[in-house]
């Protein structure tokens, strides 16, 4: 009987021995199932989103209606204008070319607005695609199981070569880029890439703020040289303004004599203030990308939803004016104002 009961009393120990094992092995096991909310990620990737998307819209329009107003003034005579686009082909620039150097009689950029608009198009397409791609990438690293679904160290090999393009088109658009190598734009470095490996690994939240924080400091230097870019943008209208339709307009309303009329002054007024805040708006936006960053590092450590609204206030407003740019474009383009 006490050889039973001894037996019982082992049996027992044994099998509380055993399930705490087993408890202990199951808890990092059940720790890393379900432990991090992707939902944060999939907002912030569809607020990029939304900027590219807007912004890439807006640019379209304003290309679209410096075009227009560029066409309507060599149909009206603009022989100025005109010789902007007789192109120069350089001798020692076998592939080269460049707009004319036009006489000092034509107050005139050497470039028209429409190009120069064209190519800040093509580089913030390109920047806006970067930005994508990083925020899908954030999202797909949120939500991966192990390494083998993740080649991170490749995925930081893209962003460099990409940083390295963007930074010749800035360049090429006089945004001032000193002091800003290829790895200051590439939103996911190798240092990053090693960061989200080690998430990979331990699957801990902590690490993966490390991943964030990280891009930080090259997701301000993309906002700062957007912001350039959207200055040098609007610089170039503000000229193109001045040297163009409107002191002709003006000394004719004074004088007397000249074709154009007060509502064509008025017109073009309102298409520069609006594309003027069009572009502030887009800069606004970019500058709002690292604090967005920063709410969704907050969001992961507080387990909370990511708070946007900055962000996306700034996207709606984008949207709003480019359509208001728009409707005045057509407006004037119907015979009820421009050049």
């Amino acid at each position: 009987m006490q050889q039973h009961s001894s037996y019982r009393r082992r049996r027992r120990t044994t099998v509380r021995g055993l399930s705490l094992i087993c408890l202990v092995l199951l808890l990092p096991a059940c720790a890393a199932v379900n432990q991090l909310d992707t939902q944060p990620f999939k907002d912030y990737e569809s607020a990029i989103s939304t900027l590219k998307d807007q912004s890439d819209q807006a640019l379209q329009t304003v290309y679209q209606t410096e075009l227009d107003q560029f066409k309507s003034s060599i149909s009206a005579g603009d022989k100025c204008k005109a010789q902007q686009l007789l192109l120069n082909f350089p001798a020692d620039a076998t592939y080269g070319w460049s707009y004319p150097q036009l006489p000092p009689s034509c107050d005139l950029p050497q470039q028209p607005l429409f190009a120069s608009i064209a190519d800040m198009q093509q580089t913030l397409a390109a920047m806006n695609s970067q930005l994508l791609n990083y925020a899908s990438l954030l999202s797909a690293l949120s939500g991966v199981d192990d390494t083998t679904q993740f080649n991170a160290q490749a995925e930081a090999e893209k962003f460099d070569q990409n940083a390295q393009s963007l930074l010749t088109q800035l360049n090429g658009l006089g945004v001032k880029t000193s002091g800003i190598s290829s790895g200051g734009l590439a939103l996911f470095s190798t240092l990053g890439a090693n960061l989200a490996k080690n998430y990979l690994e331990n699957k801990r939240d902590d690490l993966l703020t490390q991943v964030l924080t990280e891009g930080l400091k090259p997701l301000q230097n993309f906002a700062d040289l957007a912001g350039q870019a959207m200055a040098i943008t609007a610089q170039n209208a503000k000229v193109q303004y001045q040297s163009g339709p409107a002191d002709g307009i003006v000394r004719g309303i004074i004088t007397g004599q000249g074709d154009g009329s007060l509502d064509d002054l008025l017109s073009l007024n309102d298409q520069l203030t609006k594309q003027l805040s069009l572009y502030q708006n887009i800069a606004k936006g970019y500058a709002a990308l690292p604090g967005s960053q920063r709410q969704l590092i907050a969001a992961i450590q507080q387990n909370r939803q990511v708070s946007l609204a900055e962000l996306i206030n700034y996207t709606t407003n984008i949207k709003q004016q480019y359509l208001a740019l728009k409707a005045a474009s057509t407006s004037s383009g119907d015979g009820t104002g421009g050049e």
